[in-house]
């Protein structure tokens, strides 16, 4: 075989590049990793705040040991008082803290914390040190940070379980795959 062999194909009058074909495949993935994601549940009671009932949600890390920034904080029950529509994300309008250490697969709530405005009138945190250790869920009234929400100022009901570990593409994989097909598919029309 000669050079030109291996670098295009005639058929039917028409000529198709194996070479670049090759590298674009090649490249795609190459370039094709998975994100893996670990969510976790947490829940809170009503200690010393004005309105009783529980804070529950879900939280998105990155799989694994370490410490990381939550990519999502979203609480998904709250007491009706608190009159605001779930679910809702905690992190929609920033973060002033966002750690989560993460050891033995479970979140540990000592070496954590966490506070996230939503809607930029209702506060969310785990064991801030923002407000002493506490965890709250507080509809900002002058800055009082459980006063009118669910707090346990000393975090003392706070839990965090594992919900699952999700292994999601990321973006260039997804677009990668949709590359490949498109290549595919002209392929075919080409041959027809």
């Amino acid at each position: 075989m000669n050079k030109s062999t291996l670098t295009s194909l005639s058929y039917k009058n028409k000529t198709f590049s194996l070479g670049a074909s090759f590298l674009a495949v090649a490249s795609i993935f190459g370039s094709a990793h998975v994100a893996n994601a670990a969510t976790f549940n947490f829940s809170f009671s009503n200690e010393d705040g004005a309105t009783n009932g529980t804070v529950e949600g879900t939280i998105e890390l990155p799989d694994g040991d370490g410490t990381f920034a939550a990519s999502a904080v979203t609480v998904t029950s709250a007491p009706a008082g608190l009159g605001f529509t779930l679910p809702v994300n905690a992190l929609a309008d920033g973060s002033a803290e966002n750690v989560f250490s993460v050891v033995g697969g479970e979140i540990n709530i000592a070496a954590t914390n966490f506070f996230g405005l939503i809607n930029l009138t209702t506060a969310l945190a785990f064991n801030t040190t923002i407000d002493a250790g506490s965890t709250f869920l507080d509809v900002l009234n002058a800055v009082n940070f459980g006063v009118t929400g669910v707090k346990d100022s000393n975090s003392s009901t706070l839990t965090f379980s594992s919900a699952s570990n999700v292994t999601t593409p990321e973006p260039g994989t997804i677009l990668g795959l949709l590359a490949v097909g498109l290549m595919c598919a002209s392929t075919r029309k080409r041959k027809g």
